[in-house]
């Protein structure tokens, strides 16, 4: 695996370093740690609940050369310390680095482990991308990504990584989709060894990762985590995870065996559409190193203010998801039950969504939704009753995506119906981003995938009928209401 520069500046022990967890901490439920890590009241002087505001830049120092843990805020700040104490247990990424500094004979609250938490917050999802990259693929290296990837993260990957970084970047379909294989009908392990295979045939001698998101973005397609991070591990090279969609409440990649988590923060994390952000989460202790100085090279760091509301909103993240997936699984059925058989829509996705006639490759990718949920997600539904057979699925996020159906059909360019049906929305607002408590609508092909090569976003089907769904928590019944009167408007036959 990659190791830090031999540049990399040591950073001089600090005299007094952070207090241990409780070994509590670890067992307590993801809404517990929501709440409670990086507030806790013994971190702040006046044992305050909330975590505090520090906006000093830069920090007295006990002796030349030596710093009570903090020297200056592009390094590390307080408040970001404590949002990536938050980040990095949400993620599951602290007990791993603990564990693996236990297998090198390091004791992390010793002082000898100066690297700081699992968790690395950035000043946006798009910086986090490109530290990755950049400190794993480097100068020459060559990743595998999911072609079914948001098109900032392809964006980088083809127009910066490669002529900046001279680095090679091969799409992949790691999707069930039959249409790569000629729609034969497989089994489920025949199903898997097929994805496996895609990857295996596109990896080289320099390959040093394999990017994939689950669900991706704007297909919603499932990505078999667990299954590659065994491919990956054969090869010696990393898996990434973007978790934006699933948020940590309902997915947590690392204990699928990836090796990094990356995500804006600025989704459900911040849940609020006022706060840009990223995130890594890495337990890898060398790799964790690499990206921190890489970070601090870049100044790619959020304001302690940013940081702050982010601590507040994650509070509240098992709250929101809960209801996202709540309305979006009934925007997914009423769209399936009611948009289909009224010929308004075609190829409605939504994770959890059980459908009365499904492919293979559609059981397969809900199982595998089901599969990779959360221990606390899990739970969640089993409390509300839901079951991975239940009639109509189960919820699974507040992302929905589908194809609507216009007079003739659509090419690149013709998106005039979707475009009248967006227009149209007056609860969902036409814009790009998701996660926030408002819902959200958007055309990939002229928006968040409009720098994706043409003849790609053909192959994946991101043509001028896709529409993405970012469903929020509003009443779930002004949300149908203002589904059917767009429709209405964008194809007056249904009215």
């Amino acid at each position: 695996m990659t190791n830090a520069p031999d540049s990399m500046p040591q950073r001089p022990n600090g005299e007094a370093p952070p207090a241990p967890r409780p070994a509590s901490a670890h067992s307590h439920s993801f809404a517990t740690r929501a709440v409670h890590i990086g507030s806790e009241p013994e971190f702040s002087r006046s044992g305050g609940v909330s975590a505090v505001l520090d906006l000093s830049t830069t920090y007295k120092q006990t002796k030349v050369g030596v710093h009570s843990g903090f020297e200056y805020s592009r390094s590390s700040n307080p408040t970001r310390l404590a949002l990536e104490r938050s980040l990095a247990s949400l993620e599951g990424g602290d007990v791993r680095l603990s564990e693996n500094l236990a297998n090198e004979g390091i004791e992390e609250f010793s002082g000898a482990w100066e690297g700081g938490p699992a968790g690395v917050a950035f000043s946006s999802g798009s910086a986090a991308t490109a530290t990755v990259i950049q400190a794993i693929v480097g100068h020459g290296g060559h990743m595998i990504s999911v072609g079914d990837v948001y098109g900032g993260t392809s964006r980088y990957q083809t127009k910066v990584a490669g002529p900046l970084q001279d680095a090679g970047c091969t799409y992949v379909d790691m999707s069930y989709s039959t249409k790569a294989d000629g729609g034969k009908v497989r089994t489920e392990e025949q199903q898997d060894q097929v994805i496996l295979d895609r990857i295996e045939q596109a990896i080289r001698p320099e390959t040093k990762l394999i990017w994939a998101e689950s669900p991706t973005n704007p297909m919603l397609s499932l990505v078999p985590i667990q299954l590659i991070a065994k491919l990956a591990k054969k090869h010696g090279v990393y898996l990434v995870i973007d978790n934006t969609f699933a948020s940590p409440y309902l997915q947590q990649p690392l204990s699928l065996g990836a090796d990094v988590v990356v995500a804006s923060s600025t989704k459900y994390l911040g849940g609020h559409s006022d706060v840009v952000g990223g995130l890594v989460v890495t337990p890898n202790p060398a790799l964790l190193t690499r990206i921190r100085f890489f970070q601090n090279a870049h100044g790619a760091v959020p304001s302690p203010f940013d940081s702050m509301l982010l601590l507040r909103s994650i509070k509240t993240l098992p709250l929101r998801v809960r209801e996202h997936s709540r309305n979006g699984l009934a925007v997914a059925r009423w769209l399936e039950e009611v948009g289909i058989p009224s010929g308004l829509v075609r190829d409605v996705r939504y994770p959890g969504l059980k459908r009365k006639q499904e492919s293979p490759a559609q059981r397969r990718e809900r199982h595998l939704a089901w599969d990779q949920l959360s221990a606390d997600a899990k739970k969640w539904l089993s409390r509300e009753g839901h079951e991975l057979e239940a009639e109509g699925g189960f919820p699974d996020g507040g992302m929905v995506s589908f194809h609507i159906n216009s007079p003739s059909p659509a090419s690149q360019t013709d998106s005039q119906t979707a475009e009248t049906f967006l227009e149209s929305l007056e609860v969902f607002t036409l814009a790009e981003s998701l996660g926030g408590v408002e819902s959200l609508a958007e055309l990939p092909l002229k928006m968040t995938h409009g720098g994706v090569d043409p003849a790609r976003r053909t192959e994946l089907g991101i043509d001028g009928e896709l529409i993405r769904l970012s469903v929020g928590v509003e009443d779930v019944d002004d949300l149908l209401h203002d589904l059917q009167q767009a429709f209405k408007k964008a194809i007056p036959s249904s009215a």
